[in-house]
């Protein structure tokens, strides 16, 4: 007999029956559920103490989307008895290429749990109690891991957000590594010898993937501590590559020239950028989005002396490029919801090229100047599209960098222009504002 008040039954509409259903029938039947009816219009599973429907919902009522931080349904979280079965279900849906929510299964205080999404969007919890522990941990961070996570709700939240003795222990581990690895380099070079040149960096970086393989993968806080080490590994085989290239060119005595040293350095970076860019797919972290930046932030300099540009256009075009690698990358992550590397990446890809079109416009070339501040235009368009905080950022710091340009180019800081730009200056703020108050009722 089921207890008064349980939840008898669970009406879902949803934008593609076919669709979703075929996603809802896998999963239910994982937990048990066996279908109960289906029809043109609707299908339905129960395991005996509740029932789901999945509805087609109607043409008139497709637009807006579903979104769980309008009002109304957030989530919907379904039990299971042990923790090992929140691992299985996570297994389940990666083996049929199911995105999880925040990278993987989470510890609460007293549960755990793994979430993701249904064709719609709908969010879906599987949540165990923990039988043999209580964790005391604070709740999670607003939309930490995934695009359009809520800040609360989910019991499987909690530690996942909290910074452990083993994060700081491998983050200052890594630190300290690498500060050692460039000391060493840089005042010991010619003592170390060719095999102390390329086997300290060497070991440095299979060191790091040893230990970062060996920390369990399915526990947030071990996969931030992993992400430090992966870092690591990515710098030191990029000293690797640059060291072993310079020692087949005759070492510490050897008369490099100077196309030949940034040609070692370039590839280097390229080395680095595609190993981040690997990591970066199988762990979907912020620092590593950043190492990916950095390691094609480096490439492009790189090319530009290499290739003797000085400015204008043509260094534009080396870094507008940069940049377009860079933001696609970030539109991939976001089509993946993962949130802190996406931004990374949306943030580090725009404000490149939009820089670069003021650093190397010293000839005052105005075409090119107001092609930055173009762009830092479009990176706040974006940014409001796509409610991204890094475009946001890119944009800021672009029309901040061409007000400054133009400023000292062209007004030689007059007191008129200081003026105008204070003014400007609020109303954006205003204009901001209005965002703020009407962009949520619009979407409604």
């Amino acid at each position: 007999m089921a207890k008064d008040g349980s939840l008898e039954h669970l009406d879902i509409s949803v934008s593609d029956l076919e669709r979703s259903g075929a996603f809802w029938a896998a999963f239910l039947k994982d937990l048990g559920y066996r279908e109960f009816a289906k029809s043109a219009t609707g299908w339905s599973w129960t395991n005996d103490e509740s029932t789901v429907f999945l509805l087609q919902a109607e043409s008139g009522y497709l637009d807006p989307p579903y979104h769980r931080k309008r009002v109304g349904l957030n989530h919907l979280a379904f039990s299971v008895s042990d923790p090992k079965q929140v691992d299985a279900m996570a297994t389940r849906l990666k083996e049929r290429n199911i995105p999880l929510l925040y990278g993987g299964p989470r510890t609460g205080r007293t549960t755990y749990a793994v979430f993701f999404e249904d064709p719609d969007r709908i969010k879906i919890e599987v949540v165990a109690p923990l039988a043999a522990r209580t964790l005391v941990s604070p709740p999670p961070l607003a939309g930490e891991g995934r695009v359009g996570a809520p800040s609360g709700g989910g019991q499987g939240g909690g530690a996942g957000g909290s910074i452990t003795a083993t994060e700081v222990i491998t983050y200052a581990g890594a630190l300290v590594t690498l500060a050692g690895l460039g000391t060493l380099l840089g005042t010991q070079y010619r003592q170390l010898g060719v095999i102390g040149r390329l086997a300290i960096p060497g070991l440095v970086a299979i060191a790091a993937l040893l230990v970062a393989r060996a920390l369990p993968g399915e526990r947030a806080r071990a996969r931030r501590a992993q992400t430090s080490l992966l870092t690591l590994a990515v710098a030191a085989i990029g000293l690797f590559t640059g060291q072993l290239q310079a020692e087949i060119l005759g070492g510490p005595d050897a008369a490099i020239p100077p196309q030949t040293g940034y040609r070692i350095i370039l590839v280097s970076a390229l080395v680095a950028g595609i190993l981040a860019a690997v990591f970066l797919v199988r762990v979907r972290a912020g620092l590593l989005a950043a190492a990916l930046s950095v390691s094609l932030l480096v490439a492009a300099i790189m090319s530009v002396l290499r290739l003797q540009l000085e400015h204008g256009w043509a260094v534009e075009a080396i870094f507008l490029i940069t940049g377009a690698i860079l933001v696609a990358a970030a539109e991939y992550g976001r089509r993946q919801k993962v949130l802190w590397a996406t931004e990374v990446l949306a943030f580090a890809g725009p404000s490149m090229a939009i820089i670069t079109a003021f650093i190397t416009a010293q000839d005052g070339n105005l075409p090119l100047e107001i092609f930055g501040g173009v762009l830092a235009g479009v990176a706040f368009a974006v940014s409001v599209y796509r409610g991204s905080a890094g475009y946001a950022f890119a944009g800021g710091v672009g029309l901040f960098a061409f007000v400054l340009d133009i400023e000292f180019r062209y007004f030689q800081s007059s007191l008129g222009f200081a003026v105008t730009l204070v003014i400007s200056g609020l109303v954006l703020l205003g204009i901001a504002l209005l965002l703020a108050r009407l962009l949520p009722r619009l979407r409604r």
